[in-house]
């Protein structure tokens, strides 16, 4: 099968890619972002590697090699605590933006006769009710939410073209790279292995979308079911 992995340099992605690569479950595997990815040339045949400048807008050739998919795992977005250091329009841009121009650019490629299964990577504390009063970075709030929104929203006016679930782990529990320090978290905050989360996605990518959304809990659990799969 054809996946494509959106943000394939970042935390989640880069796992999600190296295992995915592993697997023979995936023939095609295209990464999408702004930087190219580093793999073992053993894996090379397989991957396509699309980088582009402006996320905004894919080319005739770009949606050539995004065609046909069977499903796309989403992770393109910034993190809470890195948009407060960015303007909000700046985290609007690589949030919303990128995803919905994302979903429409991949959707709009597929002429098979199957839905593309498109997995958002959002976040344990979204909420999709808008109207809600949130205290703690109201914007930053209510922009994620947003964007599940409008992924559903899309999802509903092209039912035979793509189907949508919004993945929301707690904190992902994993190796950061060097210096990397588990912060203390109260014992209320969600957590998941990464290795959990990464089979999950991939598990929900072949077998199809179980649920929406794919809360912390059933991250966990169907990752679980599929470590021995995808987790080599």
């Amino acid at each position: 099968m054809k996946l494509i992995i959106a943000g394939a340099t970042g935390f989640v992605g880069k796992e999600i890619l190296r295992h995915a690569l592993r697997s023979p479950e995936f023939t095609s595997i295209v990464t999408l972002g702004r930087r190219a990815v580093d793999i073992e040339d053993q894996y090379a045949e397989k991957l396509t590697d699309l980088v582009l400048d402006d996320l905004n807008h894919y080319s005739t050739s770009a949606r050539a090699k995004l065609a046909n998919a069977d499903a796309c795992i989403w992770t393109i977005a910034v993190a809470w605590t890195k948009s407060m250091s960015l303007p909000f329009d700046e985290v609007k841009k690589a949030s919303l933006d990128y995803t919905i121009a994302g979903i429409r650019a991949i959707s709009e490629s597929n002429a098979t006769e199957k839905p593309l299964r498109f997995i958002y990577f959002s976040g344990a504390l979204v909420d999709r009710d808008l109207t809600k009063v949130v205290t703690t970075r109201p914007e930053y709030a209510k922009l994620r939410g947003g964007v599940e929104v409008e992924l559903l929203e899309y999802a509903t006016k092209n039912p035979a073209a793509v189907q949508v679930s919004c993945a929301r782990p707690g904190y992902i529990l994993g190796d950061r790279g060097p210096g990397s320090v588990t912060p203390n978290l109260p014992p209320e905050v969600p957590r998941v292995k990464l290795e959990e989360c990464v089979a999950a996605v991939l598990k929900q990518s072949v077998d199809g979308i179980e649920q929406d959304p794919i809360l912390n809990d059933d991250l966990v659990r169907i990752g679980q079911q599929a470590l021995s799969r995808y987790i080599s």
